[in-house]
């Protein structure tokens, strides 16, 4: 169910993996995934899809995530321990409008433990999200998967996978919104807000 496995780096990483699917090289998911398919997420899973044709506007993988971050172009969030509101069918105790991620200075912080019970989960999962509408209308999304640290570095990256070498630069004005600017800056070197 996996669109590609690998790391995305940078908007253009992510505008590559869209035209994959576009021409027809990589899969789109067409519709949410089954819990089984859930299990299977794991450091380098990318999902591409579009809002209409697999009729969700919102991802659901049965994990719970820290509040989100923005990084450049990207929205991040840190694997949680456990479900938000577990504690007697109550949500967690929050204060003035506080976040697992407040006064978080970056994702290598060694404390482990959150304000008002929170705990982000051991070696759990970083997420990532990136979404843009085309010059159709067409509304797509990508979110990956990949571990902190160096061993989310290891994964391939679309900007250096040989299999897109046939892969043009999109058409101008496909991808209206993005900001290509931003291609040749990492992702990991911005810092998060």
């Amino acid at each position: 169910m996996e669109t590609y496995y690998g790391r995305v780096q940078t908007p253009a990483d992510a505008i590559k993996l869209f035209e994959a699917c576009r021409i027809g090289m990589l899969p789109r998911v067409q519709r949410r995934l089954s819990e089984k398919e859930r299990q299977g997420i794991r450091s380098g899973s990318v999902f591409v899809w579009d809002e209409k044709e697999a009729g969700m506007r919102r991802w659901t993988d049965g994990k719970s995530w820290s509040a989100s971050r923005v990084s450049g172009s990207f929205l991040t969030y840190r694997e949680m321990e456990g479900k938000r509101g577990n504690v007697n069918g109550q949500g967690p105790k929050r204060t003035a409008g506080k976040t697992p991620d407040s006064g978080r200075g970056s994702e290598d912080d060694v404390d482990d433990t959150e304000p008002d019970g929170y705990r982000y989960k051991p070696d759990g999962l970083m997420k990532q999200s990136f979404s843009i509408t085309t010059s159709a209308g067409q509304h797509l999304h990508l979110i990956s998967y990949f571990a902190r640290g160096a061993a989310g570095n290891d994964l391939p990256t679309p900007s250096n996978d040989s299999q897109f070498r046939t892969v043009a630069v999109p058409a101008k004005g496909l991808y209206p919104e993005s900001s290509l600017q931003d291609t040749q800056i990492p992702l990991n070197t911005k810092e998060p807000m």
